[in-house]
């Protein structure tokens, strides 16, 4: 298995631009497999989040979904790790008032205090209180939690960090459990394939995909990333618009 690469592929702003994935990224990715290569998608959105026409029209060897909460290869689930039911109930009882959006993604489905109407089209279930979630939760796995425009104190900052891991983008905050991570999920799925991390790529653009990029033996900044993801990478590919993935995957691998 020398020769043989695990590619790990961001979704937003990397594999898709605005809903839409070039062409030309499809067909690599399958040449890649073709020849014996894996492709995960790492992406931080929850399971339940991930519109299916982004990755449905393509092959691929897994899943990590939820900043590294949940691992799916080959077909079977290898990892997981929600957010524990109870301390969901305890965010909710704290933000439950607050003036923005608080957004709990499941595997299977997306809760939300004040939705965003944005958030209409999909199928998210508007909550109002913790009580209304223990009345539809049912055995829902809740992988991450979104604060949209919620103010977050310093106290409330770190009565989240006793069990989540925050990314901090300013008016958006992301959180998963401590114990998970992009780059977790890598060693996880490179052990399960037994192949070094020498042998990894990881393309992406966003902030949350620094810890997965630094994992990589081969560290892609999607033509489009953040100034501080490009200063990581070993490469900096075209634009995700552009076939940025593509243009990575046959540049290191077949050229």
């Amino acid at each position: 298995m020398e020769n043989k690469y695990v590619i790990f592929i961001d979704i937003d702003g990397t594999w898709t631009s605005g809903g839409k994935t070039d062409p030309e990224n499809i067909i690599a990715v399958e040449k890649a497999r073709s020849e014996g290569h894996y492709v995960f998608f790492n992406t931080g959105r929850s399971k339940a989040w991930i519109d299916p026409t982004h990755l449905e029209n393509t092959p691929h060897d897994g899943l990590i979904s939820g900043l590294g909460s949940l691992i799916e290869a080959g077909g079977k689930t290898v990892f997981e790790r929600p957010v524990p039911t109870g301390f969901v109930f305890e965010c909710i009882e704290r933000f439950a008032k607050s003036s923005g959006t608080l957004l709990i993604c499941g595997d299977k489905k997306v809760f939300s205090l004040n939705p965003l109407p944005y958030f209409k089209k999909y199928n998210v279930i508007e909550i109002k209180t913790a009580e209304d979630y223990k009345n539809t939760i049912g055995n829902e796995k809740i992988q991450k939690l979104e604060f949209f425009d919620v103010p977050v104190s310093d106290a409330d900052r770190q009565f989240l960090k006793t069990t989540l891991n925050i990314y901090d983008f300013g008016d958006f905050k992301e959180c998963c459990h401590k114990s998970c991570s992009k780059s977790g999920a890598m060693d996880i799925v490179l052990k399960f394939l037994k192949i070094d991390a020498k042998n990894s790529i990881a393309i992406g653009d966003s902030i949350n995909d620094i810890d997965m990029l630094k994992k990589a033996g081969i560290a892609v900044a999607i033509g489009n990333a953040a100034d501080p993801v490009k200063e990581i990478a070993d490469f900096i590919s075209t634009d995700c618009d552009s076939g940025g993935v593509a243009y990575a995957i046959n540049k290191i691998i077949f050229e």
